[in-house]
């Protein structure tokens, strides 16, 4: 009654294209955030700099910001990567896999997802050889350095559109974006632009998290809490095209559950591994996934890991995978179906006294750019053995 008695203080504004709304009862709640849309820098964030602005005059492609030519320890760059400024760069250059830093840490209830890209950025683990496939993604792949996208640091809403539509600009020339949050919140804007890029039909997702993102009724449209939900409700993209491995948490009710899966979306849980053992809810996962769509869209929450593995995650829990499991299975994801984007979220660089939530978090990308890299060769599940323990040549 309490809270039926609060609520009824809102009224609706009249006047929906208010730009600057105010509070209709002074003791309810304003209709929307009031913004100034008179300040003069009103969006002047999500500008793009023209070519004509360089100091330098260069064709359009990827460069490299090395000044050694075996560098170790320069500008760092994700995987070593050139960096590439626009979408021309990433056309001449043929790119086929751009990271991409998206700052955002305003979604969840803690702080520091707006660090992960710089702290990753200087991380090793990311390039190189990978042992267990034999191959280096980055001498299969053409990989480039896409910087980070603009974002309001003061409101998700202000950021969504931004992300969608740069994300998109980027799956359409038919780059794999590699999205480095920030929160979960981040993934409804890259799941959309995945859906406007392929249609929302013909968009697959994996959602490898702790939490199970499908809260409604919140207070505010876009949260990490809420990603799933809205990607659903709003039809991006539809609830038995979606498959989540790693569910676990003590908000996720029965009720919640029950909605979750009248929708159509595929849950495996840390309850679900633990009875029937990793390998049965692996097999499972990647038979589903095969099962949906062509296109597939990994969105790996670093909460899906046990806080032992990664004590940075934004909101951790415990009782989860543990990298020789999260490890194999991105990689056989990214190997095994035609992934065209991949996201790695909620990683929280400053609450980790060491330096493990950042080299794991590497390593989940590298894992996938390895499978990426086995895809494009057309190599086999049989491949994934060592080179050292196999009889397979070069």
């Amino acid at each position: 009654m309490m809270a039926t008695a609060e609520a009824a203080k809102f009224q609706p504004a009249p006047e929906p294209e208010r730009s600057i709304p105010e509070p209709l009862d002074p003791a309810g709640d304003m209709a929307a955030v009031p913004l100034n849309t008179e300040a003069g820098g009103f969006n002047g964030g999500t500008v793009l700099r023209p070519p004509i602005l360089d100091e330098y005059k260069r064709e359009p492609g990827p460069f490299s910001l090395k000044r050694y030519m075996y560098e170790q320890d320069g500008i760092p760059t994700f995987a070593g990567a050139p960096v590439a400024l626009r979408k021309e760069d990433l056309v001449a250059g043929k790119v086929e896999v751009a990271f991409v830093g998206v700052p955002l840490d305003l979604g969840s209830g803690w702080r520091d997802a707006d660090n992960a890209a710089a702290v990753m950025r200087a991380m090793y683990g990311m390039g190189g050889y990978d042992i267990y496939a034999g191959v280096d993604p980055a001498i299969e792949l053409t990989l480039a350095d896409y910087g980070n996208l603009r974002i309001d640091s003061m409101s998700v809403e202000m950021s969504v559109g931004h992300v969608r539509k740069m994300v998109g600009e980027m799956a359409g020339v038919g780059v794999v974006p590699f999205v480095v949050g920030g929160d979960h919140s981040i993934m409804f804007p890259t799941v959309a632009a995945m859906s406007d890029t392929y249609g929302a039909d013909n968009v697959g997702v994996v959602h490898l998290d702790a939490h199970y993102g499908g809260e409604r009724d919140l207070d505010h449209t876009y949260s990490d809490k809420q990603a799933v939900s809205r990607l659903i409700e709003d039809g991006v993209v539809k609830g038995k095209n979606i498959v989540q491995v790693g569910i676990r948490g003590a908000e996720l009710t029965e009720e919640d559950l029950k909605w979750v899966k009248q929708q159509g979306v595929t849950v495996h849980s840390m309850a679900e591994v633990e009875a029937k053992g990793w390998d049965k809810v692996l097999d499972a996962t990647l038979a589903q996934v095969k099962a949906g769509p062509k296109n597939i869209f990994i969105s790996f929450d670093i909460s899906v890991l046990d806080p032992a593995y990664a004590t940075g995650a934004g909101r951790p829990a415990p009782g989860g995978l543990t990298m020789r499991e999260a490890v194999p299975m991105v990689r056989r994801l990214c190997a095994e179906t035609k992934v065209v984007g991949f996201e790695i979220l909620d990683v929280a660089p400053m609450l980790d006294l060491s330096y493990a939530t950042a080299l794991n978090a590497n390593y989940i990308m590298h894992a996938c750019l390895t499978g990426i890299a086995l895809h494009k060769k057309g190599l086999t599940q049989a491949d994934y053995l060592s080179p050292l323990t196999s009889n397979r040549s070069k």
